[in-house]
């Protein structure tokens, strides 16, 4: 069964605060680094307003300095100053970790954004090579918990297992809910259509956007039980125009003939075959002219940032099966592959680290 959509962003907010807590203070009180050349990195400590990591991000120098000890634990640095510049496969290969490469590269894409490696650009058929950098950064001391055993997934290729609070998923969904408010709202008043298929629904919180700015509109919402369970008390009394769909999003019959189908912090979840099929099963949803919206974490296509999208990517891997931040190149590759047309890219001010993908079905095509 697909996961829930909201899911994987708890993992980082509530595991990782235990990591934090036995940490060294200096790490979680200076604003920012230096490397030993004296060049300040861009992981600093104050907050912003990514959301999806919610109180994690003001220890952002945390989730580098853990990435750096990852590094030096793996033999990261030692390796390309040793043999020189690699790509990926070739430098999983050298330090023994080529079952776990892809979450490699979400620790060297990292690296490189925080200055520590450098990246080698070749021609656009050619994969990009990292290089060691100026100076070896010095070895943070991190507490061996969370990301604090990032070296270990990646050796292991093993994602880490989520503990769930002894209070429940509530507290952790209400967090989201209230953290997600203000892009939920800003994207529902967007979505011009009278239904909305929410896959992956989580709290219900972008269904409960939709409906309050709809008013004659329905929304159905597909996620398992026990988390709809949860939605329906967050809908409150707009309920009423709601309908909940326990199951697979990618098989599930949701009804069809929406306006809109909406993947909201769902596909980093998922590997890209999975989400080529949860992109499939929104396009079958909708009726022709309707839309296909998917909101996520916003990653260059050449993997340098922003920073926060390549954190997030980083925690995809340490706690996902098959997880990733993916570029818009890839989302509105997804969108093509299922017969959307009038491909489009947006920013939600309340959201500025989020990207928002849109496909339009074409009006000749069969339900």
């Amino acid at each position: 069964m697909a996961p829930s959509s909201h899911d994987s962003h708890a993992k980082i907010v509530d595991i990782d605060r235990a990591a934090r807590r036995d940490n060294h203070p200096s790490t979680l009180a200076r604003a920012g680094r230096e490397r030993p050349d004296g060049v300040r990195v861009c992981c600093r400590a104050e907050a912003t307003s990514v959301d999806v990591f919610g109180a994690a991000v003001e220890a952002r120098g945390f989730l580098c300095d853990a990435a750096v000890a990852a590094g030096h634990e793996l033999g990261v640095f030692e390796a390309l100053a040793d043999a020189g510049p690699a790509t990926v496969e070739q430098l999983a290969a050298r330090i023994g970790v080529v079952p776990g490469r892809r979450r490699l590269r979400a620790l060297l894409d990292v690296l490189a954004a925080i200055g520590v490696l450098s990246r080698e650009h070749a021609a656009a058929s050619a994969p990009t090579r990292v290089a060691a950098a100026a100076a070896v950064p010095a070895r943070p001391v991190v507490a061996r918990a969370g990301w604090g055993l990032l070296a270990e997934v990646i050796r292991n290729d093993q994602p880490l297992p989520v503990e769930i609070a002894s209070a429940g998923a509530r507290p952790l969904h209400d967090h989201l809910a209230s953290a997600g408010a203000a892009a939920a709202h800003e994207l529902a008043a967007s979505l011009d259509a009278d239904s909305l298929l929410d896959l992956g629904a989580g709290a219900g919180t972008y269904s409960q956007a939709f409906l309050a700015a709809h008013p004659a509109a329905r929304a159905t919402l597909v996620d398992s039980r026990d988390v709809l369970a949860l939605a329906a008390v967050h809908l409150g009394p707009l309920i009423d125009r709601a309908r909940f769909v326990d199951g697979d999003a990618t098989t599930v019959d949701a009804g069809d003939g929406h306006g809109a189908a909406l993947l909201a912090n769902l596909l980093h979840i998922h590997s890209p075959e999975m989400c080529a099929r949860l992109c499939a099963a929104a396009a079958r949803a909708v009726a022709p002219g309707g839309v296909v919206v998917i909101k996520e974490m916003r990653v260059d296509d050449d993997r340098t940032g922003p920073i926060e999208g390549l954190l997030f990517a980083l925690n995809m891997a340490i706690y996902t099966e098959a997880g990733d931040a993916y570029p818009a190149s890839q989302l509105r590759a997804w969108l093509a592959e299922a017969g959307l047309i009038d491909l489009s890219e947006g920013r939600l001010a309340a959201a500025p680290d989020a990207i928002i993908a849109i496909g339009r079905k074409p009006s000749g095509s069969a339900r």
